[in-house]
């Protein structure tokens, strides 16, 4: 007989042994689950329109463009200062459905913040378009812009990709002032100078029968 055969085997301490045992009386089998409420619950989704106040506008123009603003020490539009870019977006022109006035319009693409935000209404120095003195592509303009939530007064240059795209946004910045001038009220100079040359004259003539 080989001494393996007769090797005793290693006695099991007695506590391991009692806690086997308690383990295998105390174990139930798992039970499979058939009754419960499965249904996960409905969870109702409303559409939330956002209102961007637009919605009662037409767009008269609009091209994307490049919003510079003019940026003094003093605060002054006029004073020194230098250009500072404002934003980049689909610069509109928007006109009233029941008003009919036109308002110029520009929203920082990435952010949506409105840049600026004035009626077309040229008058004295303000909405007067002058060309940049260094690129045929930029359009400046003095206003009093009420995009921060209060009229202030701003210079605005406007930057296109191309000269034909800066020329048809002048063409309609100047038919949206010549039509708000009407709404608003504003004569543009050179009318106003004739209408009153021809009150003159009509009065001179008057005065010159009444005189025969």
């Amino acid at each position: 007989m080989s001494d393996a055969a007769t090797e005793p085997k290693p006695a099991q301490p007695a506590e391991a042994t009692q806690a086997t045992k308690e383990e295998e009386d105390n174990f139930n089998p798992e039970e499979e689950v058939t009754e419960g409420n499965w249904n996960t619950p409905q969870v109702e989704v409303h559409a939330v329109q956002v209102e961007t106040g637009e919605e009662d506008e037409d767009v008269f123009w609009k091209h994307r463009s490049k919003l510079y603003r003019w940026v003094s020490s003093t605060g002054d539009a006029q004073a020194a200062g230098e250009w500072k870019e404002r934003g980049i977006g689909d610069a509109k022109l928007l006109r009233h459905k029941e008003t009919g006035k036109i308002r110029f319009l520009l929203r920082q693409e990435k952010t949506l913040k409105i840049v600026a935000n004035h009626y077309v209404v040229a008058s004295g120095v303000y909405c007067k378009l002058t060309p940049n003195v260094s690129s045929e592509k930029i359009w400046v303009w003095t206003v009093m812009d009420f995009a921060e939530g209060e009229l202030k007064n701003e210079q605005f240059a406007l930057k296109f990709g191309q000269v034909e795209q800066a020329q048809e946004f002048k063409k309609k910045f100047e038919e949206a002032a010549a039509l708000n001038a009407k709404i608003f009220g504003v004569e543009a100079e050179g009318e106003e100078k004739t209408e009153k040359g021809e009150k003159k004259e009509k009065e001179e003539e008057k005065k010159e029968k009444e005189e025969k």
